[in-house]
């Protein structure tokens, strides 16, 4: 007699309907909105800008595993701040690393100009947004949207303004 960690058990992704898996997403990033505003210590007191833009941006981030450390985890986190950071960020690694990169990965046969399209659509629109609106060059722009897409986030750029905080929660 087998136990349950004997038995394989497989979801198959294309089973799950990508309204589901972005409302999961949505879900998520909502808990996290709400976790980084309300738990004391989990985004820099000078921080500046709009606070609730700044607890979805520090979500996002979180879940996204891009983790720039420019205004969230402070340094003043609490215990009950690092137990909500562990939660989110294992949702976020089986949601964002499972279901929503199956999800994107079909997209390249259903957009014109395949996985290269959306890439230069995301680059170009990144450049526009950064040099615009936080004054970056056109380089610092491309290096920043090169490196919050592939989830690499050294943290050397990151975004500002409130616009630019969600601009790369949304990119």
């Amino acid at each position: 007699a087998g136990t349950i960690f004997s038995k394989n058990i497989k979801i198959d992704m294309s089973q799950l309907s990508a309204a589901r898996i972005i409302m999961v997403a949505y879900a998520l990033a909502t808990i996290g909105t709400l976790g980084f505003h309300f738990i004391d210590g989990m985004i820099a007191e000078d921080a500046g800008g709009n606070p609730w833009i700044n607890a979805f941006y520090c979500s996002v981030i979180t879940l996204t595993t891009v983790g720039y450390g420019d205004i969230c985890p402070s340094d003043k986190m609490s215990h009950a701040g690092r137990i909500f950071i562990i939660a989110l960020s294992f949702c976020g690694l089986g949601m964002f690393c499972g279901p929503i990169m199956d999800l994107s990965s079909s997209w390249k046969e259903r957009i014109p100009g395949g996985i290269i399209g959306p890439g230069i659509f995301a680059l170009a629109s990144g450049i526009v947004l950064f040099t615009y609106f936080e004054g970056m060059s056109i380089i610092d722009a491309a290096y920043f949207t090169i490196i919050t897409g592939t989830t690499v986030g050294y943290g050397d750029l990151g975004p500002k303004t409130d616009f630019g905080r969600l601009a790369t929660a949304l990119l």
